[in-house]
């Protein structure tokens, strides 16, 4: 399947099973095979389904606005960064999933309250993607400020170089890095310019002690 095909399915499946609670449609969108990475949800199609009938409890949203604030799909993965209202939290979330055969297969996340989101969401140049992708790792291994654009912004501070680097998906001008520590996971944003780093996000959260899976959040 087409990271085009990916990301609207990954859409599509965001807008029925949360935004509109509609739990009748999760064998369209959720593979036999669901492998869950998040800490409050259970493990599989079942632990999501049981998670979707929980969050049946609270109103859907009154505005028609997607929390969706920026979309990066690079091959069978696709990361949504949003801005999510809830319980009267403002909550930055980051949302990876890996597609098989056209349904959602493995899904990690992160939440970080007031956490920023805004800024440019726009996907450019879409045939510097890999180019843009060894940028990112490159600065990973060793943050360079001759990497950096002038003006380069940046919303939360890099995680130390101790991190553990997991995936690294890009799309045009913009690249995410999973990451983490023994002690939190990290997902960082970047949006490029020129070849130069010039827009940087991060969502954060710590590893709670307890899971309800034995996948881990990696």
């Amino acid at each position: 399947m087409s990271s085009i095909y990916n990301k609207a399915i990954v859409l599509a499946a965001l807008k029925h099973l949360i935004g509109e609670r509609n739990t009748s449609v999760i064998d369209t969108y959720v593979h036999d095979s669901y492998i869950q990475h998040s800490p409050m949800v259970k493990d599989g199609k079942a632990g999501l389904l049981e998670a979707l009938e929980q969050l049946k409890q609270y109103p859907a949203p009154a505005s028609a606005k997607s929390p969706v604030v920026r979309t990066i799909a690079d091959g069978k993965y696709v990361m949504l960064h949003m801005d999510v209202a809830f319980m009267g939290k403002n909550v930055a979330v980051v949302d990876l999933y890996r597609l098989e055969n056209g349904k959602l297969a493995e899904h990690w996340d992160a939440t970080q309250e007031n956490a920023v989101t805004e800024g440019a969401a726009e996907i450019r140049d879409l045939h510097l993607t890999a180019s843009n992708k060894a940028i990112i790792a490159q600065y990973f291994r060793q943050p360079d400020k001759a990497l950096l654009q002038p003006g380069y912004q940046s919303h939360s501070p890099l995680p130390s170089q101790d991190v553990e680097v997991h995936r690294i998906i890009g799309e045009g001008n913009f690249v995410m890095v999973q990451s983490s520590t023994a002690a939190a996971v990290y997902y960082d944003i970047f949006r490029l310019e020129n070849s130069l780093l010039a827009e940087h996000w991060q969502v954060t959260q710590v590893i709670p002690a307890t899971i309800p899976h034995n996948n881990g959040m990696i």
